[in-house]
């Protein structure tokens, strides 16, 4: 079944509607090359995102986040499919630039998420008739999202990629980046140019890449350093009560406030429902499938040891099937507005395409 929509498709995209377990009507699309010979599912990160995902680049025009691997997985000969997070629709307004339907995107929790995907794999199989293998490439939430799908096996995934590894828990994974941990990463990337761990006076009024002003606008050091300790570490950029009022709400179901205050629009529920699931550390030795990791150093939302943190484990139990790619200045997204605001592709990037062509 094809669902209809205003924006055209191109020659070699492909629109579905994927019934879930539950009956909702999943949004799927492909980009299919010429000759298929494997196929990547994106298992989305955390927070609205459609199959086109639109973003906005400094100069004010927009393009599709997905337009990217689409076009690099298919000249290799690999069909990328990607989805729309339950409820969400593509939309007008920026930033975001979607459309959110309360009642649907409230059953958009991990494990809705899980079973989703196996929905769209076995209509991949059963309905589109592919028996080519298939991977998960997962980002952030999705790395979570994509280890509990393979180690359920109630589908055949024949490997996983995960970019903004998260081997924590979401909650201490949320309470690192509050306490101070993803602020400091972003601005050492900018100021701290030994890479010595923090940001010393001399560092910030060097301001190598002329960006002081931007970032922390008429803000002294002085200012910043809250401690007083001559430098800019975690602890000064600490957000306690943030994680308190954050947890608060959680607790109440208080949605509204939620929404209003934080940078992601997250239901309670799909909190809670995080809360609940074992960390990545707990379900990812248990695989014996193909994993690759992607860390870049300057990741600030899952820092780079918890990958150290995993292939530890993998070596102590003597499993083979884990590779990490450590990446040198790479962030999260592994620099990934290298192409969207530059028009080239990083080496992180590059190593993730090359690393899903050459998988036997």
């Amino acid at each position: 079944m094809f669902r209809k929509r205003s924006c055209k498709l191109a020659e070699n995209e492909k629109l579905l509607s994927v019934k879930c377990e539950d009956g909702y009507k999943l949004d799927v699309m492909l980009t299919i090359p010429e000759k298929t010979e494997k196929i990547v599912i994106y298992v989305n990160g955390s927070g609205p995102m459609t199959y086109r995902t639109m973003r906005q680049k400094p100069d004010g025009s927009l393009y599709s986040y997905h337009q990217f691997f689409a076009d690099e997985l298919t000249k290799r000969n690999i069909l990328y499919c990607r989805y729309s997070t339950r409820g969400v629709t593509d939309g007008k307004k920026s930033p975001g630039f979607c459309n959110i339907n309360e009642k649907d995107y409230k059953t958009y929790l991990p494990m809705n998420s899980v079973s989703d995907i196996e929905c769209i794999i076995r209509y991949l199989h059963e309905k589109e008739g592919y028996s080519c293998p298939v991977y998960l490439m997962g980002w952030s939430e999705g790395t979570i999202i994509s280890a509990i799908v393979a180690s359920r096996n109630n589908v055949k995934v024949d490997g996983i990629f995960l970019a903004g590894y998260c081997n924590e828990n979401l909650k201490d994974t949320f309470t690192w980046q509050m306490m101070g941990n993803s602020s400091i990463t972003q601005y050492r990337r900018l100021f701290d140019y030994d890479k010595k761990g923090y940001i010393c006076k001399a560092d910030f009024e060097a301001d190598k890449y002329n960006v002081r002003k931007a970032v922390f606008g008429d803000m002294t050091f002085e200012k910043l350093d809250k401690n007083g300790d001559g430098k800019l570490t975690a602890e000064d950029f600490a957000a306690p009560d943030y994680i308190k009022a954050t947890f608060s709400a959680v607790e109440k179901g208080d949605d509204k406030w939620l929404a209003e205050s934080n940078g992601v629009r997250l239901t309670s529920d799909w909190w809670k429902a995080h809360f609940a699931l074992p960390a990545n550390k707990n379900t990812l030795p248990g695989l014996d499938l193909p994993i690759h990791i992607f860390a870049g150093d300057f990741d600030s939302m899952t820092p780079q040891s918890q990958a150290r943190d995993i292939e530890r484990v993998f070596k102590e139990k003597g499993k083979t099937n884990l590779t990490v790619h450590y990446l040198e200045n790479h962030d999260h997204d592994l620099n990934y507005t290298a192409f969207s605001h530059f028009g080239k592709v990083s080496e992180g990037m590059k190593e993730l395409f090359d690393t899903i062509e050459n998988m036997k």
